[in-house]
């Protein structure tokens, strides 16, 4: 052990507190202690830069909204990710950025996307499988099943050829699962070369190679696949796009960068919906009373989106979820010109603070959602009655609630999410008349948040595989 006035060069130190934390499933928890222990906002050197982290909401709204065209990604994201993910929006900047959202906005904004009927094929498949896995244990690990049911949907609303990882045997798209297994295991790759930063080339190898090899060709071949359906239908989801892209590279990286985005995060918010359900009976009967009130007691009829937006209580759930649970708990943007942020100086704190060009801005929208300061002294406990008081749209504007960023470079897919989940989460409660935890779990109990374990890829979900019981109607 080094001596605590020593530091270790280039943020090393910090980088190895951070893998520490990680081994131990507790990293944004380190995250939030740092800001107890140095303020709101502070500067250190981590993967070899220069670091300003804040999670006041000032700076954040300063840094994602007022001073936006002033932070952008540089090289790190194409550093830590371009081997999968190539030239697609989540790596680009500028001009090629735009043109990209243009791109994609065009598909995900129309107002009949995502499509139901599509979603609740999906969904039949997942309730099969929960069957099939009811049937041996007395409780279900649903995380694996809902990374499958997200990878499932999105392929087939995006591409109109799905990866059917859940459906019946006869059905499974051999591509598909190919794709899946070569993109799951090249995102843990991912995920770490992300912790290292600008030093993310020392995390490489021939297995990362040969699985992003894989997953890209995989998913060419699923797009032919598509292109070749579409000579006899007139539409498929995403007609329009493959039409427009210039070649099938630039086709395959922007639905590699769609899905590297969204499949994860819907999935990891699913996940935190039903592990606070089975913990949470008295917000479980509650929401069961408003689906039940709009939808009946036959699990057969399906939501439309009026139901759906007529359910207050299950947007104040799923809002709980994202703020103490966002699927990003940390996100980043270069300073590409010397300025300065808000607040964060002097010896008062709130004087302005100084960012020269090529640091790094991390914001903590774990630090920010769970800050006394913004969410009162009960901000660490679980209470969707919260969203009655001050309303999303406040919080949104005031950046005090970021789940999908904010600015130019906010989520596209903020919509397509919320939707697919409120689904999802609707359909769940349909169909089970009981969530819980099971009895052998450990992670239950009014005080269940102190004892979470996180799991940190490139979302955040609980580590526990989410075991609960599932009583069906």
């Amino acid at each position: 052990m080094l001596p605590s006035s020593w530091k270790l060069p280039f943020g090393i130190d910090k980088l190895q507190k951070s893998l520490e934390a990680e081994k131990g499933r507790r990293l944004p928890l380190l995250s939030l202690e740092d800001h107890e222990r140095y303020g709101d906002t502070y500067g250190q050197y981590a993967g070899g830069l220069f670091t300003v982290l804040t999670r006041d909401s000032r700076n954040i709204a300063s840094l994602l909204s007022e001073q936006s065209s002033k932070f952008d990604y540089g090289n790190l994201r194409q550093i830590c990710f371009g081997c999968l993910l190539g030239e697609g929006i989540f790596t680009e900047n500028g001009e090629d950025w735009k043109r990209s959202r243009r791109l994609l906005a065009s598909e995900l904004h129309k107002p009949k996307f995502p499509s139901f009927h599509t979603i609740e094929s999906h969904f039949q498949d997942m309730l099969r499988t929960f069957s099939s896995a009811a049937e041996a244990p007395s409780h279900i690990g649903v995380r694996p099943i809902f990374y499958s049911y997200t990878l499932d949907t999105a392929t087939d609303l995006l591409l109109g050829v799905s990866t059917n990882l859940l459906a019946s045997p006869s059905s499974v798209n051999k591509e598909g699962k190919r794709f899946s297994l070569a993109f799951n295991k090249a995102l843990r790759w991912l995920a770490t070369r992300e912790r290292f930063k600008m030093f993310a080339w020392l995390v490489t190898g021939p297995e990362l190679w040969s699985l992003c090899r894989t997953a890209r060709e995989s998913l060419e071949n699923m797009i032919i696949e598509a292109q070749q359906q579409e000579l006899g239908s007139s539409f498929t989801p995403f007609t329009n796009f493959l039409g427009r892209t210039t070649d099938l590279g630039k086709a395959r990286d922007e639905l590699m960068n769609l899905l590297f985005a969204g499949r994860d995060s819907n999935a990891s918010l699913l996940c935190w919906v039903v592990y606070a359900l089975a913990r949470e009976p008295t917000v479980f009967e509650r929401l069961q009373k408003e689906v039940l009130l709009v939808m009946g007691t036959d699990s057969n009829v399906t939501p439309s989106e009026s139901d759906l937006m007529g359910m207050s209580y299950l947007e104040d759930v799923i809002h709980e979820c994202l703020r103490l649970f966002p699927a990003v708990p940390i996100n980043g943007r270069m300073c590409n010109t010397t300025t300065t942020l808000p607040t964060g100086g002097g010896w008062s704190g709130e004087e302005p603070v100084l960012v020269p060009k090529g640091a790094l801005i991390c914001f903590s929208t774990f630090g920010c959602h769970r800050s006394t300061k913004y969410y009162g002294e009960d901000a660490m406990n679980f209470r969707p009655e919260r969203w009655r008081e001050v309303d999303v749209k406040t919080r949104t504007h005031d950046y005090t609630f970021h789940p999908f960023i904010g600015g130019p470079r906010k989520c596209l897919g903020e919509s397509f999410a919320l939707k697919l989940v409120k689904y999802t989460v609707c359909r769940l409660v349909q169909c089970f008349r009981v969530i819980e935890v099971d009895d052998s779990s450990s992670q239950n109990g009014s005080n269940w948040q102190e004892k979470i374990k996180y799991q940190i890829g490139l979302t955040m979900s609980p580590d526990d595989d989410v075991y609960v019981k599932l009583t069906s109607r």
